[in-house]
């Protein structure tokens, strides 16, 4: 099913969500948090998706220095590793081909972070094996791991975010058993907690998170669908492009 937003909405948030959206005229902050709750943002990104070009990602960095006080670009490094092995790749080829590509988005990000810095901005890399390493990380990894194996909608609705992962990183030929899908949802066991309980994990009052799309589970997940859900100043926003 495609949730699409009432009309005169900004996003399927402002229709269905908890809370009322902040509309504005700008078509990218419609579905923002209020002003005074825009500190820190965490902005997603992916090796080996070509979404993520040097323009984007520097249009990405200056729209949330405009409205955000800290800003971080999330780098799923080893977690791509055990994307790939789930898909077919052998544990060497795996993480060959990870470290190649997280080399080349890493070069994206500073070109862009370069075209757009300034005195008055707080830019920060976020690699997941930095992140991992925070207090309070692995008790919130451990929390979405246990609503995992313990609700089952949840866990019905993290394996079909994680067949759609598989399907474009999949080695070609290699035929998907249960097994692998099990081994893939570690990379979402992995990114949830910056979805999540971003205020906790960062020590701030409020986190936004942002990404190019939506998955239905994210979207569950801020409509309270599940045992799990977003801690309190945690926020999603999907950036698109308005021509």
């Amino acid at each position: 099913m495609v949730i699409r937003p009432h009309a005169g909405d900004g996003c399927v948030f402002s229709s269905y969500g908890n809370r009322a959206a902040n509309l504005e005229k700008s078509h990218l902050a419609r579905c923002l948090p209020v002003r005074g709750e825009r500190f820190h943002v965490v902005v997603g990104s992916s090796p080996f998706n070509s979404y993520y070009s040097e323009s984007r990602l520097g249009g990405l960095l200056a729209w949330a220095n405009e409205h955000f006080d800290f800003v971080g670009v999330f780098v799923p490094d080893t977690p791509t590793v055990w994307t790939l092995e789930a898909g077919g790749y052998s544990p060497a080829e795996a993480l060959h081909k990870t470290r190649r590509q997280v080399r080349y988005l890493n070069n994206k990000i500073s070109r862009a972070r370069a075209a757009v810095d300034s005195i008055d901005n707080r830019f920060e890399l976020l690699p997941w094996s930095l992140v991992a390493q925070r207090d309070g990380y692995a008790a919130a990894e451990y929390r979405c791991r246990t609503a995992f194996a313990t609700d089952s909608e949840f866990h019905k609705e993290c394996l079909a975010a994680t067949d759609e992962v598989l399907e474009n990183r999949r080695r070609e030929g290699h035929h998907l058993s249960d097994l692998d899908r099990l081994s893939a949802v570690n990379y979402l066991m992995a990114e949830l907690p910056l979805l999540l309980f971003g205020p906790e994990l960062f020590e701030v009052q409020t986190s936004t998170f942002i990404y190019h799309r939506s998955l239905r589970l994210f979207e569950r997940l801020f409509t309270g669908d599940f045992s799990i859900g977003p801690v309190s100043g945690q926020h999603f926003v999907v950036a698109q492009e308005f021509t």
